[in-house]
Formats: structure tokens, C-alpha cells, sequence
């Protein structure tokens, strides 16, 4: 099958970053803006050494064909790799060794999707030239219960392959591991990668008990890879993040669902934690004490291939069971926890990303691990740093100019909540900065948006707030955001 180019369009790019993190176990869109799962590489003029390789585990709940139609196989919402181009390239081969049937999708700085299934065999490779930028790529298995390890290959010569490039976890070329600052990827797990099926917080003594998330379980990832006395198939990103804003005694999570599921739990101090039938009937349950922080939770289908629905639930009380989890598949109301304002970004870590057109980067959003900046250098303008920063239960966005530090707008609580925020570079140079909070059918909220139109003003040597829009999640947005 040849190599097959389309354009993404921008609106179907916004619609992908807000599928990504809204708290649905259906539909799953590709984010563009997330971090990679499986880290950075760059190139700098042309591939050194080359080959030049990277390993990561391939497969998830993302059908690659809703991107674009000419895309095949599944793989996780985030990007695997993060290409950075220093330069143009006139050629670049990107090429994935497997023992399975992978594919590939490769969005290009200048919004062009590439796809590829059996080039060579059942491996995929996609060849392209490419304006100096971020390069994604995505890594997926052709069928939606596979998937597994595999190596990545950059080559500027068109006769290297990918069976040249050796297994997944070989040596050759530069192996190519994350960049530090984010939980580590293990066994094929990526918990710095933001949640399939939401978050939430709690503290001790929340109300309402218990709180109640929903899901689907299952994936490529066999738990056992982590410990052996972990249990049943999961996806490399968690299900859920539960943020522990204070430490808990016994703090105990467990799983109501109609088929036999399994439970992975990483607590803050990075211990792993893994039950398959504690809480009875096939139904797992892990409890014990923790320290402040985010707990990562994967829920997983105790047979390969196995896939269904379930109801998440994260307790104080001894007595609650699987029983008490109403929502789901068990009929009744979600208890959905109380409005918590927006999480704090990370410190240490910093990601500098280039804006480039038509291309969304996400700035704030839930389950981020690592703070974002987007750098925009407008026309006969400066580089700019652009920011959002929690502003007590609201979301300040912002510019750095020179050591300045001006205000652009205020995201104001009642989207703070649960927002994703992007922020794209239009063609004719201005910035569209978007604040989502995706609706919630379970408390007929129908979510909320709020658009800013930045543009540089060359006689203030400042950018400049030029217009602002609000509405729900489904109100038309005016043209000049569209």
C-alpha cells in the first residue's frame, strides 16, 4: 500500500483535542497537542546517526481513519514520537519494526497527514519532505485488540528498511527514551499521559462517597509487564487520574462491571499496586494509604482482546462495594464529585513548543504532566512566549515579551473547571487562544467556550487583545474563530 497524503483540516484538529480529554468512554480522538508518549527526537539538518531509532508499544482505543479517511489501524490520542525538524527536509523515511501488523500516521508542521499500512510486509513507512517544525507521529496496530512493542526508525536513505533497524529493544542506532520530569514509561505504560476517561479529586472527608467514574476496559498492554502478580490487558495511558489533594489513611478504588476486570494503581511515590477479584464476583479492589498527589489508575479486561464497560469507584468507606457504584452499566445517577477548581501545572519541567499554522498546542488541560509554553513569533514581531497560569479558581492567560509579562485574558471559573486550553496560530499571523469545558450529559451541563483573538500591534510593540467570544460547547463560533 503506498504512502497517502490529506489535509487535517483545523476544525476537525479542535474537535480532536477536545474528544481527547473529554470523560467518554465511546468515541476517542488523535491529540495533536499532547505530549508525546515515547519522547522527542531531533534532527538537525539530516538524521545523525543514521538510523537513528526510538522503541515504544504500539496500539489503543484511537481509530486513526476518524483523522483521516486514507489512515488505518488504532493507536493511543497523543502522539508516540514528536519529530523536531531544526530545518526543512527534503526526505525524511519513517519506518516501524514489529512482530505485528503496525501502521502509521504522520502529521507533518504544515498540517499534512501522511498514512501508511504494508509497505514492507506487514510494515509501514512513510516517506516526506517537510518544512523545520514538529513532526508527529503515531504508531498503531491495524487491528483494535493488537498491538505491542516496536521500534522506530528515522533514515535520510531511501535504502534503509525497517528489518535493518533491529527489535524493539535491541541495540543500534540512538534509542531515544523520554524526556525526564514525567513518570517513566514501564512495562509499556505511559503515566504521564493524560487520562482515556477523566480525572477528579478528592481530599479527606469528600463528599459525595463514593465518586464515581465510567469507562471502558481493556487494551493492548499485558499488566503482568509491570509485576508478576499483575493481572489482565490495558492501554499504555491511564483510564483515570484521581488527584490526592491531601494523604488518606486507606483510600480505596474499586470496579463494578459485567465482565471480568483487573486493576493497576501507581501511587504518587511511583509504588504499583495490582488486584484482580477483590472486591468479589470478578470485580477488583485495591486500598491502602497514600501521600498527596495524582494516583494513576488503569483498568484493564482480564482476557486479551476483551473489551467492555465499567464503573470506577473511589471510596473512604469500608463498607462500599461494587454494588454501590450507580452509573455505568448498572443503571442510576453517576455521583459525580464536587467542582474542584483547576489543578496547579506541574513545576520543574517546561516544554517550549513552536507555533506553526493551523497547528493547535495545547496550553492546560487535565491530567497534563508537564507545564506547556507555545512560542509565537508573529510578522515583524519578536519570539513570544504564551502561558496560562491558574489565577485562584480561574485560569489567567498571558504573553512574555522581553522579560514583561502582559495579560490577555481571564478564563473565568465556571470554564476553568475541567478546561482544555489551546492556543493556534491563524494564517494571517494572529493567535486564536480556545477554553473548553466539554459538556456533561450525566449533570445536563451543556459545557462551555471562550475564544480570544490576539494579534501584534507593531506601533505598541505589544500583542494585543483584538476581539472575545463565549458560549456553551455547541454554539457557533463567530468567523474570525473559525
Amino acid at each position: 500500500m503506498s504512502s497517502m497524503r490529506g489535509a487535517l483540516a483545523t476544525m476537525a484538529i479542535a474537535s480532536a483535542l477536545l474528544g481527547g480529554v473529554a470523560n467518554r468512554a465511546d468515541a476517542q480522538y488523535v491529540m495533536p497537542g499532547a505530549p508525546p508518549q515515547y519522547g522527542v527526537l531531533q534532527v538537525r539538518g539530516g538524521v545523525a546517526p543514521d538510523p537513528t531509532v526510538a522503541d515504544g508499544v504500539a496500539g489503543g482505543p484511537v481509530s486513526l481513519s476518524g483523522a483521516n479517511s486514507s489512515c488505518r489501524g488504532y493507536a493511543q490520542s497523543a502522539p508516540s514520537h514528536v519529530i523536531m525538524a531544526q530545518s526543512g527536509l527534503r526526505f525524511l523515511a519513517i519506518m516501524v519494526n514489529s512482530s505485528f501488523d503496525s501502521t502509521l500516521m504522520v502529521q507533518t508542521p504544515d498540517g499534512q497527514v501522511y498514512c501508511n499500512d504494508d509497505t514492507d510486509g506487514l510494515l509501514p513507512r512513510v516517506e516526506i519532505s517537510s518544512p523545520p517544525g514538529a513532526i508527529r507521529v503515531w504508531v498503531g496496530a491495524y487491528s483494535s485488540s493488537g498491538g505491542g512493542p516496536y521500534r522506530l526508525g528515522l533514515s535520510n536513505n531511501p535504502g534503509i528498511r525497517a528489518q535493518q533497524l533491529g527489535p524493539p529493544g535491541s541495540g543500534g542506532g540512538v534509542v531515544v527514551t523520554p524526556p525526564p520530569g514525567r513518570p517513566p514509561v514501564v512495562g509499556g505504560i505511559t503515566p504521564g499521559a493524560p487520562p482515556l476517561f477523566g480525572n477528579t479529586g478528592v481530599r479527606q472527608g469528600f463528599q459525595p462517597d463514593p465518586v464515581v467514574l465510567t469507562g471502558s476496559a481493556g487494551g493492548p498492554i499485558d499488566a503482568s509487564m509491570l509485576d508478576s502478580s499483575c493481572r489482565g490487558w490495558i492501554t499504555p495511558q491511564p483510564s483515570h487520574v484521581v488527584m490526592a489533594q491531601s494523604g488518606f489513611p486507606n483510600l480505596r478504588m474499586l470496579v463494578s462491571a459485567g465482565h471480568d476486570t483487573t486493576l493497576v494503581v501507581q501511587y504518587p511515590d511511583g509504588r504499583i499496586a495490582c488486584n484482580d477479584d477483590g472486591a468479589g464476583s470478578l470485580n477488583p479492589l485495591i486500598e491502602g494509604p497514600t501521600g498527596p498527589g495524582p494516583i494513576r489508575v488503569w483498568v484493564g479486561s482480564y482476557s486479551s482482546g476483551r473489551a467492555g464497560p465499567y464503573t470506577f469507584g473511589v471510596t473512604e468507606y469500608p463498607h462500599v462495594g461494587p454494588g454501590h457504584l450507580v452509573g455505568g452499566g448498572g443503571g442510576g445517577v453517576v455521583v459525580a464529585p464536587p467542582p474542584q477548581p483547576p489543578p496547579q501545572p506541574p513545576r520543574g519541567e517546561v516544554t517550549m513548543v513552536d507555533l506553526q499554522p493551523r497547528i493547535p498546542v495545547t496550553l492546560f488541560g487535565p491530567g497534563m504532566s508537564s507545564a506547556t509554553f507555545a512560542v509565537w513569533s508573529p510578522r515583524g514581531g519578536p519570539r513570544i512566549e504564551i502561558v496560562v497560569t491558574p489565577a485562584g479558581p480561574s485560569l489567567s492567560v498571558s504573553a512574555r515579551v522581553g522579560g514583561n509579562e502582559i495579560a490577555l485574558g481571564t478564563v473565568p471559573q465556571e470554564i476553568a473547571r475541567d478546561a482544555v486550553v489551546t492556543v493556534t496560530q491563524q494564517p494571517n499571523s494572529t493567535l486564536l487562544v480556545r477554553a473548553e469545558r466539554p459538556p456533561d450529559s450525566r449533570r445536563s451541563d451543556p459545557g462551555a467556550q471562550m475564544l480570544l483573538s490576539v494579534r501584534w500591534d507593531a506601533r505598541s510593540a505589544a500583542p494585543t487583545l483584538v476581539d472575545q467570544w463565549s458560549g456553551t460547547f455547541s454554539d457557533r463560533a463567530p468567523r474570525w474563530a473559525r
